[in-house]
């Protein structure tokens, strides 16, 4: 059973990766189903993954807080958001760009939905400080 957990983790962490580049592909439910199969499959490997910067800055709040904070959501949404409008732009099948047009309002649809967290940020002297918006 580990090893079948193991390569369907293997085969979300390769798909959440291509989310990060298509847009059309979300990155962070494939990420989470990757840290649930790691944890299931190997404690080295599930370690290995908690310490990456992506898993620490966009998988981990949602997880634990079941929430994101604004900048996060920012930096997935903007980059998939000008990506759509520039294909939807770019093709000329009215079907495609129907198609596209609803992935993009899933996607704003499914990420106003997520919990905004209040965002901390560490002064210098490694104080952490809660800034609400």
């Amino acid at each position: 059973m580990k090893i079948l957990y193991l390569v369907l983790g293997l085969i979300s962490f390769l798909i959440g990766i291509i989310g990060i580049v298509l847009p059309i592909i979300p990155t962070t439910p494939f990420m989470l189903l990757t840290s649930f199969c790691l944890l299931k499959s190997s404690d080295s490997l599930n370690e290995k993954f908690q310490r990456t910067k992506f898993y620490e800055e966009h998988v981990k709040p949602l997880k634990e807080n079941r929430g994101m904070t604004m900048k996060s959501k920012m930096i997935i949404l903007t980059p998939v958001t000008i990506m759509l409008s520039l294909i939807i732009v770019l093709i000329e099948n009215t079907i495609m760009r129907g198609v596209i047009v609803v992935i993009l309002i899933v996607k704003i649809v499914v990420f106003t939905k997520i919990k905004t967290l209040k965002e901390e940020v560490e002064t210098n002297d490694k104080q952490k400080i809660t800034i609400t918006k």
